[in-house]
Parts: C-alpha cells; structure tokens; sequence
C-alpha cells in the first residue's frame, strides 16, 4: 500500500512524533511519502494521513484527492461547492476509536539515569499554557526545599535529555494538550507527576505508574513533586509499575489498529 504523509503547519509535538514513528513502523510493509500539502494533487498514493494541530484548513480538502485519515476533522460548508472532503477516521488516543500513543524507538534503548546528588532536577517540556503553572508551583516548591531545580526544555527532550534529570513533571493546563512527553519519561524509567487530563490518566494508568494531580493546583503538584523526588519507596512502586507496562508505547500496538483503518479506508 501506497501512504502518504501530510504534516501540516501546525502540527502538534505530539502528531509531529507521531508521524516520525507511524513512518518508521510502516516503512516495512507500505510504501510512505511524506508529501506537502500543496503538492497532493500530483501523488500517487492509495490514501493519505494527515498530521494536524487544530482543525484542519477547508479550503485545502475540497478538492483533495484521495481518501484519507487525519488527527483532526475539517469544518465543513452549507455550500455544496465549497463542502470539503472529511477525514474517513478522525484518529486520536482517546474515544472510541483510539488510536494508541507511541513512542520512538530511541527511548527503549535504556539510558543510565544520573545517580544521587545534592541538588534534584525535574524536567518539563516547555510550551505557554503551561508557563504560570510552572512559576506558582516552583515558587511553592522553594518554601520546603532549596536543592531542587526546574529545567525547562524548549526543544522535545531526546532520551539523554531525559536521562540528565531526576523526575519529569507534565503541568498540562488544557485537554487537548498531549505534549507533555510524559510517555518517554516513562519509558526512559523516570519517576512522572502529570495532571489529571484524560490522556495523562490513561498514560499514567490512573495513577498506578504516576503521580497525578489537579490541573492548575500548584499545592498538590508541589507535594507530588516532593514525593517523587524524596519518598522513595512511593516513587519507586510506581516506576516499578511503569515497568511492567511501557510497552503499550511501543508502535507494533498502534500499528495493527492503523492497518485495519487504512485497508477500510483504501477498500471503502
């Protein structure tokens, strides 16, 4: 089967690490272009993934060529010239038809994470809704503890990135935020304190693997924190638990779902 990638702009951190993995995973039976928008017309494809943040652009699917699945639906026109082609699946980790997260490859391979040291470093992955969050919570933090640092990544953290911090908080304000990188973390076998947002939950196996807190609650994201750096025995039942289910992340399970849409999609 012949698949084409689209990533749009505006694709999250999420879609965009989606599309690395779905292009790695597929490429041993399936053909996969990635291929601009604007240069769809001129594809030879059986159908297409389209990667998005928001709602996907209209006046760029009315005349789109071939069926496709996309991480967003489009909204569509009471005028019929203008109606544009809908997503046959609109794929997302969660509801019905979900899709499940995946990891990259990289983050399996174990990298060794840093030993005890006087000063604690927890690391997020920084984007702006989560910017004050972060400042009220590091503020709480600095009332019990002087030895605990905040690294901010303004890039998506690489497994060494990972590896160079002592636990990964995920402080996500909003439900469609799914850039935490809290699944990586978990891979990489850190202990992760998250927000309770829908997907956090079901990464976090509602709260067996994880600390989950509040959103906008810098109280308990500081005492989650806390315990993640400074009980141990709390936190280390829970990267245990991790463990035993990190492979949920790995792409062979979102890969069988992907086929079973793609051939409904190429056979429809």
């Amino acid at each position: 089967m012949r698949i084409a990638h689209i990533l749009l702009p505006d694709a999250s951190e999420y879609e965009r690490k989606s599309q690395r993995a779905d292009q790695d995973a597929l490429a041993e039976k399936h053909d996969v272009i990635v291929t601009p928008i604007e240069s769809i017309a001129n594809v030879q494809a059986d159908l297409a993934h389209v990667y998005a943040g928001r709602e996907l652009p209209a006046p760029a699917f009315v005349r789109f060529p071939l069926p496709y699945v996309a991480s967003s639906d489009v909204r569509t026109s009471r005028w019929s010239w203008r109606r544009p082609l809908r997503p046959r699946f609109v794929l997302s980790p969660l509801g019905e038809e979900a899709v499940p997260e995946v990891v990259e490859k990289r983050y399996f391979s174990r990298v060794p994470l840093r030993g005890d040291r006087t000063a604690k470093i927890i690391g997020s992955f920084g984007r702006s809704p989560v910017r004050n969050s972060v400042e009220q919570t590091m503020a709480r933090i600095r009332r019990f503890r002087d030895d605990v640092n905040w690294q901010i990544f303004e890039h998506p953290p690489s497994p060494e990135d990972l590896a160079s911090v002592d636990a990964w908080v995920d402080p996500a304000v909003e439900e469609n935020d799914f850039d935490g990188f809290t699944a990586e973390a978990l891979v990489v076998g850190l202990p992760v304190v998250a927000t309770r947002t829908a997907i956090n939950v079901l990464r976090l196996e509602k709260g067996r693997t994880g600390f989950l807190v509040p959103p906008r609650d810098p109280n308990e994201m500081t005492h989650a924190i806390l315990s993640a750096l400074f009980k141990t025995e709390v936190a280390e039942s829970r990267q245990f638990a991790a463990r035993q289910t990190v492979s949920k992340f790995r792409a062979r399970q979102r890969l069988r779902i992907l086929n079973r849409l793609y051939e409904i999609v190429k056979n429809a």
